[in-house]
């Protein structure tokens, strides 16, 4: 049996000179985005921010190796990095040191767990949480992280609650704004924001954090009460195997929530960069690959990752062709926190923020919601409500709200699906869409109806009672057949033969012939193992409504009045 090589590996193999510096000039440029967003998402968790910095160096370098797309880049995400502060907050982990065995814990059991989904080909879960849902999901997120980091960069510090709560509070005490930290904090995140929008090639974060960093060390800003980052330790994250002492029950809710979340944000990058450059996807191994990340980065002392989009678009915008991209921003990150770990304790607190604030801006898609307002009200409706409930009640139980109402959507479309009616153009055999063909006209003494989705328990009674009406609109005409295009019938189960039994009763009792033609396998062999079978004409199903046509004048004799097509 022939191995295959992980697609990093396989990627490396036909590397030349210049395609190897160009992507360790790549991997460099990806590592001046990767550092700021690092350190800003560990402060944003409430750990030390060189646990940022440790989630862009090992599983970064692993996923690079072993992953499933060489072109992906790993790392802390907004998202998920907010959710799994909120998680040890909610698990009362209160100092440095316990949040740090808190995350590591969590990003080995999303690790685990996302490997046991991708062998049990599970990577369809990204889809529990549909695009408009997941684009009021992230912007819940991001309205709610904004709030949250107003209290660092104006040092109005606001109890615990929702975003509502929290608001009002800010609102309240405007009067007591830190001015210098304020001041500070909108004259970056103007720049950030300017470059954002006319010049996104400029790597604004790191500008602004090298910036900072020169204004505190040469102003003295901390003696101004502008918040200094502080001290950080030097040198590699270390093998270690975290303490577990969480209640069981709440750990397991909190790492599947937590694996939905980041897989369904990291397969959509990783889907969005594979169709520009052509490749494709493949959601089960992309599970493995995370997980394999996920175990490995809590091993060393750090946190969940998932796809990167920011820093896997520099990658791919740099020119990058191999997973040396990656393998190269992970060296350069470690280098950095090696030997010159000791400027980024100038950097202020609030510049973190501010970096934050304006990753949480980006999670707020104007456009997508614009897009839907226009072709699909419910989904915007769905948008503004799922964002509501984040808002509302919390950022955990959003998740479970945001998944509740994507299986109610599709619920919904199921349970009521569209459904038609036949007939022919004019002097044709064509079936078409009588609603939408005012040229057509039913076949003489038929029925023609398709029901577009399988008959199955949730949908049983709306065919039922569809059929039901459709048969009572021809009552003062001489129908002879009802035929049920069946062509998008792939299921059956018990429910599709009691809905097609008490059709065949109503149709007994107005003297009509049931026909069904078309069907997927299971649909057929449902019914043609059930008794049912004897009670349809021709005691068979028709390949095609059209063949169905041509042979039903033929089942009995005396012969029935023949079908002319006008």
């Amino acid at each position: 049996m022939k191995i295959q090589l992980p697609a990093g590996i396989r990627s490396l193999r036909g590397l030349t000179l210049p395609i190897a510096f160009n992507d360790i000039i790549a991997g460099i440029l990806v590592s001046s985005v990767a550092i700021p967003v690092g350190l800003a998402y560990a402060n944003l968790m409430g750990v030390p921010v060189i646990i940022g910095l440790y989630a862009c160096i090992i599983p970064v370098l692993i996923y690079a190796i072993f992953g499933s797309s060489p072109f992906l880049i790993v790392g802390p995400d907004t998202a998920v990095s907010n959710i799994v502060g909120v998680s040890l907050t909610a698990f009362a982990l209160t100092t440095p040191d316990a949040r740090i065995q808190g995350a590591a814990a969590i990003a080995i059991g999303v690790g685990i767990v996302s490997i046991i989904a991708g062998k049990l080909r599970f990577g369809f879960i990204a889809n529990f949480l549909s695009r408009p849902i997941l684009t009021g999901y992230l912007a819940g997120i991001g309205i709610q992280l904004v709030i949250s980091q107003l209290s660092v960069i104006t040092r109005i510090y606001s109890p615990p609650g929702n975003f509502f709560e929290q608001t009002l509070f800010f609102i309240n005490h405007l009067s007591s704004i830190h001015w210098m930290t304020f001041g500070l904090s909108i004259i970056f995140f103007i720049f950030i924001r300017a470059c954002t929008y006319y010049k996104p090639s400029i790597p604004a974060p790191i500008i602004t954090v090298i910036i900072s960093i020169l204004l505190s060390w040469g102003f003295s800003l901390n003696q101004h009460g502008i918040m200094m980052l502080g001290t950080l330790p030097s040198g590699l994250p270390s093998f270690h195997i975290p303490s577990f002492n969480f209640p069981l029950t709440d750990f397991i809710e909190t790492i599947i929530a937590i694996t939905l979340i980041s897989f369904s944000s990291g397969i959509i990058t990783a889907r969005s960069f594979a169709a520009k450059i052509g490749q494709q996807v493949d959601g089960n191994k992309e599970l493995i690959s995370f997980g394999v990340a996920n175990i490995c980065s809590g091993l060393f002392q750090s946190f969940t990752v998932t796809g990167a989009d920011s820093r896997t678009a520099v990658g791919i915008n740099s020119g990058g062709k191999t997973a040396l991209v990656g393998i190269s921003s992970a060296i350069t990150i470690a280098l950095i926190i090696t030997f010159f770990a000791h400027p980024l304790s100038f950097l202020p607190s609030a510049i973190l923020s501010v970096i934050l604030i304006s990753t949480a801006i980006n999670l707020i898609d104007v456009k997508t919601f614009r897009f839907l307002s226009k072709v699909s009200h419910r989904e915007a409706f769905f948008v503004l409500l799922t964002v509501l409930g984040v808002l509302w009640v919390g950022i955990l139980q959003g998740i479970i709200l945001a998944v509740f109402i994507t299986l109610l959507h599709g619920l919904s479309l199921s349970a009521k699906p569209r459904d038609t009616q036949l007939g022919m153009l004019p002097n044709t055999k064509e079936l078409v869409n009588l609603h939408l063909e005012p040229t057509a006209v039913p076949v003489p003494h038929c029925i023609i109806y398709l029901f577009e989705a399988s008959v199955i328990f949730y949908n049983e009674e709306y065919f039922s009672n569809r059929c039901a009406s459709i048969i009572t609109q021809y009552d003062e005409q001489k129908i002879r057949w009802f035929i049920i295009d069946a062509s998008v019938m792939t299921q059956g189960d018990a429910s599709t033969l009691y809905a097609f039994n008490q059709l065949c009763v109503l149709l007994q009792s107005k003297n009509i012939q049931l026909v069904i033609a078309g069907g997927h396998y299971e649909f057929r062999n449902i019914i043609y193992k059930s008794d049912l079978i004897e009670e349809i004409t021709g005691r068979k199903i028709y390949q095609s409504v059209e063949i169905a046509l041509d042979e039903i004048n033929n089942l009995y004799k005396p012969p029935v009045e023949p079908l002319t097509y006008v």
